[in-house]
């Protein structure tokens, strides 16, 4: 299985591209930034997608978009989360950002393939699909994965 150490062979690394750029942002975009991946991960996405096409030029689309979006989805799990009062609640939940910050740092040390997907799908806004490319993964592993990871989530909270 390829997974994503093979994204990791780019002779660029995108990796640190993707940090830069989610560095140099202002304030204001950062704020857009928390508030698209509070409402909806397929506003986020779209967000993201202007600022690797405002960034990059739209010059490398396709998977080196995709790529982008594996390197900058962790970070904005962070800035997201690391910017909401961890006593506000998740939309839709009884879960706290609190909660939620503890339980994603528990399944990074327990099953960090299922928490990138988790950065994936929710703080990038990237399909199963998309997620099942990058990390050369059937979909339905993707979907059963998601799925392990969301049991969890209630179990825990």
């Amino acid at each position: 299985m390829r997974s994503a150490d093979a994204i990791h062979s780019n002779p660029v690394s995108m990796s640190s591209l993707a940090g830069r750029v989610l560095a140099s942002l202002s304030t204001s975009t950062r704020d857009e930034l928390c508030e698209h991946a509070a409402d909806c991960s397929t506003r986020l996405r779209s967000t993201l997608e202007s600022l690797f096409v405002n960034r990059f030029g739209g010059h490398h689309p396709g998977f080196e978009q995709l790529k982008f979006l594996f390197f900058v989805a962790p970070l904005v799990r962070r800035l997201v989360i690391g910017s909401t009062p961890m006593s506000r609640g998740v939309r839709g939940t009884d879960i706290t950002f609190g909660d939620l910050k503890s339980w994603l740092e528990w399944l990074d040390a327990l099953d960090p393939l299922c928490a990138r997907m988790i950065d994936l799908r929710y703080f990038a806004g990237v399909s199963v699909k998309e997620t099942a490319r990058l990390l050369d993964l059937r979909p339905k592993a993707v979907v059963r994965e998601l799925r392990f990871a969301r049991a969890w989530l209630n179990i825990k909270t």
